[in-house]
């Protein structure tokens, strides 16, 4: 619940806190045309101040590096999870330039979020609001939009704390580690190295609305993505859920083969959860283990029946009547 106390200033629930993120550059003429040919976004001809987010992925469609793409006007800054993100693209990427005009380049940025109810009102207060999917300057930092009126915000380690200031004082409380964690999973979404993490596809992560054009063809991994959203179905899918019976921790796991279920992140308060299910699960779906701990959906993530580049005319193997 968000109220406003007698000097006008929101007082919510949302909370300000720094992240592990890490900014990379990418400057040069073909910076967004070699991005376009080695990740999973179509980035050629991006405008400058939109932000989308990527991968960059093995030959059989499993994630070595997912990042967001915030096009500025002369460079693409790549924010990633954390460090060793970020050094994959710089020297993987960036090594395999070859005659491409593109150049990658570590920054010391750091990066604050906010997130949580009444956080739109707080980026109002604090003159930071920024519409979701774009990126606008402050001063040496940028801001990104994100949906509910959440941010992230990019810039030099001072500039930064003075932008905490400004948001503490509009409204946002000082968050933690645990708050942003429980905010993600409750979001639904997933967590590098917790949920995306080999040998899961895009497609089972729920990243295909998000990190994936289908349009897109001749990238590391395309053929594996193509082939099971045309030929196939995700054995697995995941989704948000919510302990129902006796006991559920990270790591719980009842049934097996393609009826398992395994739950990757617990919320601290372990009132939400997210999980892998079974491909075929949906809203409402229960599963129990032997003991009688049990989880039900809430929702299945990235559950778009027509994602980016999908093309409504073609038939897939799983839209035809089984007979």
């Amino acid at each position: 619940m968000t109220a406003t106390d007698p000097r006008g200033t929101a007082v919510s629930d949302a909370f300000v806190v720094r992240t592990p993120t890490r900014r990379v550059d990418v400057t040069g003429g073909d910076r967004l045309d070699y991005l376009e040919d080695v990740t999973s976004q179509a980035l050629k001809g991006a405008d400058a101040g939109t932000v989308t987010s990527s991968l960059y992925l093995d030959p059989h469609g499993a994630p070595l590096a997912m990042f967001d793409v915030a096009v500025l006007a002369e460079k693409v800054a790549l924010l990633t999870p954390d460090e060793a993100v970020a050094t994959t693209l710089v020297e993987v990427l960036g090594g395999r330039t070859f005659l491409s005009q593109a150049t990658f380049e570590l920054t010391d940025d750091v990066v604050i979020v906010l997130r949580g109810e009444g956080a739109e009102e707080v980026a109002k207060h604090a003159n930071l609001s920024t519409r979701p999917g774009t990126v606008r300057p402050a001063g040496d930092a940028f801001v990104i939009g994100r949906d509910d009126g959440a941010l992230d915000i990019v810039g030099p380690a001072e500039l930064i704390e003075d932008i905490h200031g400004l948001l503490t004082d509009a409204g946002a409380r000082e968050g933690s580690d645990e708050d942003l964690e429980a905010w993600r999973i409750a979001a639904g979404v997933p967590g590098w190295g917790t949920e995306v993490t080999p040998p899961h596809l895009p497609e089972e992560l729920g990243l295909l609305p998000s990190h994936v054009h289908l349009a897109k063809g001749c990238y590391p991994g395309q053929e594996a993505i193509a082939r099971m959203w045309m030929l196939g179905r995700p054995r697995r899918r995941l989704a948000v859920v919510t302990p129902t019976a006796g006991t559920v921790h990270l790591g719980w796991q009842a049934g097996s083969g393609r009826q398992q279920v395994t739950v990757t992140s617990m919320s601290p308060q372990g009132d939400v959860a997210l999980a892998f299910v079974p491909g075929d699960a949906a809203e409402g779906s229960s599963f129990a283990d032997e003991d009688g701990n049990s989880i039900e959906v809430a929702r299945v993530i990235g559950a778009d029946p027509q994602p980016p580049g999908a093309d409504p005319a073609v038939t897939r193997r799983r839209d035809k009547a089984r007979t």
